[in-house]
């Protein structure tokens, strides 16, 4: 059986700018790596600013359910800038998943009770007169 992808949009969230450590040479780009809920990592996405139609931003197809995107920023050697930042989302109910039934609830209707047993009663009656 195979499992339908989701469509998603992965943006950066830029706001102004950091110190560069002394230890990196110049910025040069976002690495994003998104990891659906199969678990196996998508190859890297490296984002620039100049992306269209929106900078700092993609499209995907990820597997339904639980996922994380991951992105480090990287300088022009290719060394991480700082802290790589991580974000869970989640697409809904994951492949392969039903609703979990707890218990079933019955209860009478009183409108329908009466014209039931009126009913009920009327059928024996008549199957009654039918055998006699």
């Amino acid at each position: 059986m195979s499992t339908a992808l989701v469509s998603i949009n992965v943006a950066l969230d830029i706001s102004g700018t950091s110190p560069l450590p002394s230890t990196n040479a110049p910025f040069a780009s976002y690495s994003v790596v998104v990891t659906d809920s199969s678990g196996t990592p998508q190859p890297a996405q490296v984002l620039t600013g100049v992306e269209t139609p929106v900078a700092w931003a993609f499209n995907t197809s990820v597997n339904p359910g639980a996922g994380s995107v991951t992105a480090t920023a990287l300088d022009t050697s290719g060394a991480t800038i700082g802290t790589p930042t991580t974000q869970a989302y989640s697409t809904g109910a994951a492949a392969g998943t039903f609703p979990t039934l707890t218990g079933i609830t019955v209860t009478a209707n009183p409108a329908s009770t009466t014209a039931s047993t009126a009913s009920t009663a009327a059928s024996t009656a008549a199957h009654r007169t039918v055998v006699a």
